[in-house]
């Protein structure tokens, strides 16, 4: 009986826990620059329980908080438009009017376009930073070539 209540326990403890490949929890002693890189390997490994924990408000991740409203709908469509084969920061600068908010700048590569996306992240009251906002406007439309304009009327 011992035995077989060991192997359940392993067999629980083997499936459990991990939401996915390359899971991804806040922790205080992440950097916000520590922070942008782990969502942006969330969002390249198709990881949104990743990104959701990554994303929230000062009060906590979207996964903990379940919000704002469709949460997980907003996770899709930032990782369909932050989808890149390289990135990298070129610039991050806490905001002095603002006390426990952080900026980032990312330059994203993808097919042979590049794009500098500011990250906004708010220091969450448990420690560590969180994405709160990401500018998907200076990505631009990830279904078109870059620099190229959009028809007339879409």
């Amino acid at each position: 009986m011992r035995r077989l209540l060991l192997l359940a326990g392993l067999a629980l403890a083997a499936c459990g826990g991990n939401t996915g490949p390359g899971a991804a929890t806040p922790s205080a002693a992440d950097t916000p620059d520590a922070t942008v890189t782990r969502f942006l390997r969330a969002v390249a490994d198709s990881n949104v329980a990743g990104m959701a924990q990554l994303w929230g408000t000062a009060n906590g991740p979207a996964a903990e908080t379940r919000q704002p409203p469709q949460w997980e709908r907003r996770l899709e469509v930032m990782r369909y438009y932050l989808r890149h084969e390289a990135a990298r920061i070129t610039s991050s600068a806490g905001m002095t009017d603002q006390p426990g908010r952080h900026t980032v700048v990312v330059e994203l590569a993808r097919q042979g376009c590049t794009s500098t996306v500011p990250f906004t992240l708010v220091q969450w009251n448990r420690g560590g930073w969180l994405v709160n906002e990401i500018e998907l406007d200076a990505v631009g439309n990830p279904a078109r070539a870059c620099n190229t304009p959009a028809p007339p009327g879409s």
